[in-house]
């Protein structure tokens, strides 16, 4: 019975590769469609390659950030947790996202959770869940802000890229059952609390209410933070970073150099939209979005412009599967040594 729920298992998650894996196949075929590869190298040599190394770069102090800033949130349910940690469980969950998406905050999870003993899985998985909160805050509020102040010159590419296509697909039903699914999620959350005495009496319920009592203990732990301000500093400097990778990344192409904080804060934006989408580390995702953003706001020629999607992830995949790398090994040597013989 074991091993028939682990080949079901097992064949659920190659599937689930294998259709995200062709989602990424077919976003990069329509990009890469009708592309004169004589042309693309050509704009590959015209690219100044000093402002992608320093886009590298500022990708290395973003992973330290958020390193730092989870190591503040993880502190509420651990006092002695640690920089380094942190920090491997980013890196290698940005590494794991480009075998499989979104595992890589279960995986960074587990990281920390092998490396500090006193850091419960449960709980790490709590505070990742209010740290991607705030990001998603902070995404929203600044799309809507950018929106409201840029509308006039930015907005006509959201509106018929994104607002008028979703229009036409959320229909009455298919709203009604998203509510009815979100409604159900709930009511099962209320249920587990209400009735968690008698779950936890049984071998099942007690895993799922401890599950969910860590969870939420981590949850709530982050938002006790003795110095939330420095929180916030490190939230404001990790968007900060992102802004700067796509001015840097903007100065690299010559068909580009001359826009403005406006235009990198618009392709950050639409930058984060590709990265969103649940594909193999935003591979075809980015570079259709991007792509396209250039073509219909700049006019740039689509050559061209997949050659800035192109480079502008490539940059930022080499700096996350090279610190990824490095921290894997680490953690792979450190564990060993935890491990008892």
């Amino acid at each position: 019975m074991q091993q028939d729920k682990s080949r079901r298992f097992s064949a659920k998650n190659v599937i689930q590769y294998v259709l995200m894996l062709a989602l990424a196949c077919v976003l990069l075929y329509y990009s890469f469609k009708g592309i004169s590869w004589g042309e693309f190298v050509n704009s590959l040599s015209d690219c100044k390659w000093e402002w992608i190394l320093l886009a590298i770069f500022v990708g290395f102090l973003e992973f330290s950030i958020r390193g730092y800033r989870w190591k503040m949130m993880l502190s509420q349910i651990d006092p002695e947790s640690s920089f380094w940690p942190s920090y491997h469980g980013v890196t290698i969950g940005n590494l794991a996202n480009f075998a499989f998406p979104r595992v890589g905050e279960v995986i960074r999870c587990g990281v920390v959770s092998t490396l500090k003993k006193n850091t419960t899985f449960e709980g790490a998985v709590g505070t990742v869940v209010a740290e991607r909160a705030w990001d998603l805050i902070c995404l929203i509020t600044i799309t809507v802000v950018f929106a409201a102040v840029c509308w006039n010159e930015f907005g006509e590419f959201f509106r018929n890229n994104m607002m008028d296509p979703a229009s036409g697909k959320f229909t009455t039903s298919s709203l009604i059952v998203i509510f009815s699914v979100l409604a159900a999620i709930v009511l099962a959350f209320v249920l587990t609390y209400v009735f968690r005495d008698r779950l936890s009496k049984t071998k099942a319920g007690k895993k799922v209410v401890g599950f969910l009592s860590n969870m939420w203990k981590g949850m709530k732990a982050a938002f006790k933070m003795k110095h939330k301000w420095l929180f916030f500093l490190l939230t404001i400097l990790l968007w900060g970073s992102f802004f700067l990778t796509s001015l840097f990344t903007i100065k690299a192409f010559p068909v580009l150099a001359g826009l403005g904080w406006k235009d990198a804060l618009f392709l950050m934006v639409v930058g984060s939209l590709g990265w969103v989408v649940p594909v193999q580390g935003g591979i075809g995702a980015y570079h259709f979005i991007m792509a396209l953003a250039a073509s219909q706001i700049y006019a740039v020629p689509w050559n061209d412009g997949v050659v800035f999607a192109t480079i502008s992830h490539e940059s930022q995949a080499v700096s996350m599967i090279l610190t990824g790398v490095i921290s894997l090994i680490i953690y792979t040597v450190l564990k060993r040594k935890i491990q008892p013989k």
